[in-house]
């Protein structure tokens, strides 16, 4: 039996006086890439934020398994530009969510910053202000962050809108290739629905009466997406991938 990285528990999400979805019970096995689709409005980011503890459930409860250590990646417009941080400073954040107890100034800070950034693929400096930087590398920088402590599973709320379609790709390579070598899991949310049904392995679909999960092959039919979504659509394989056209 598969070691089971999260448990949901009649999870009901939302706002004091506004749920989101009906009662989520499902789990979530470790290794996997998990996608969460949905109409706008449907809940999606507001299911990540509630794993990531910083909305609390309007009801039921979920539970990471033991050892579970989750970065989490905002969308980049959640960070104010008001705020003079430097590229240093976010690393340190997530740095400090790690289990080392090394100080972030130690050797050991600065190998793994030059690390992570060189999996970003970005040549900026660490005393570069954050609010500076293009939208593309805010989001590299976002993505390094939640790395710098190590984590067993990343929660990504469309972390691929102001990438270019070449590093999307090394990133997706990248989640492939921890799946396998580290027993890594993913949470993502992301705008291309084409994209993200083809490269996850489980789906969450968040419908305005029912959430569907499980193996995408499962889940992804046209008549679920039609009620997920509330529109008519085409859905077919073309080159072995699942393609979803709206009508």
């Amino acid at each position: 039996m598969s070691e089971t990285l999260l448990t949901l528990d009649h999870l009901v999400i939302g706002y004091p006086g506004r749920s989101l979805s009906a009662p989520l019970a499902l789990q979530i096995p470790v290794g996997v890439g998990v996608g969460v689709i949905g109409a706008n409005g449907s809940g999606k980011s507001t299911l990540v934020k509630t794993l990531a503890g910083l909305i609390p459930p309007l009801s039921g409860s979920y539970q990471w398994g033991a050892g579970a250590h989750f970065g989490y990646v905002p969308q980049e417009d959640q960070i104010s530009p008001l705020f003079p941080l430097t590229v240093r400073d976010l690393l340190k954040m997530g740095y400090h969510r790690s289990l080392s107890r090394l100080k972030p100034s130690s050797q050991d800070f600065v190998a793994a910053a030059t690390e992570v950034l060189e999996q970003m693929q970005i040549s900026t400096l660490p005393d570069d202000l954050f609010r500076e930087l293009s939208r593309g590398q805010r989001q590299r920088i976002l993505i390094a962050r939640a790395l710098m402590g190590h984590p067993s599973v990343l929660l990504l709320d469309e972390p691929y809108s102001a990438l270019d379609d070449s590093f999307r790709g090394k990133l997706w390579e990248s989640f492939a290739e921890w799946k396998v070598r580290k027993n890594f899991s993913y949470v993502i949310i992301e705008h291309d629905l084409n994209r993200v049904i083809n490269q996850v392995d489980w789906v969450i679909l968040l419908g305005p009466k029912e959430t569907l999960f499980g193996p995408k092959a499962q889940v992804i039919t046209q008549e679920s997406l039609s009620r997920a979504y509330g529109a008519k659509l085409h859905l077919h394989e073309e080159d072995g991938e699942i393609q979803v056209h709206f009508l």
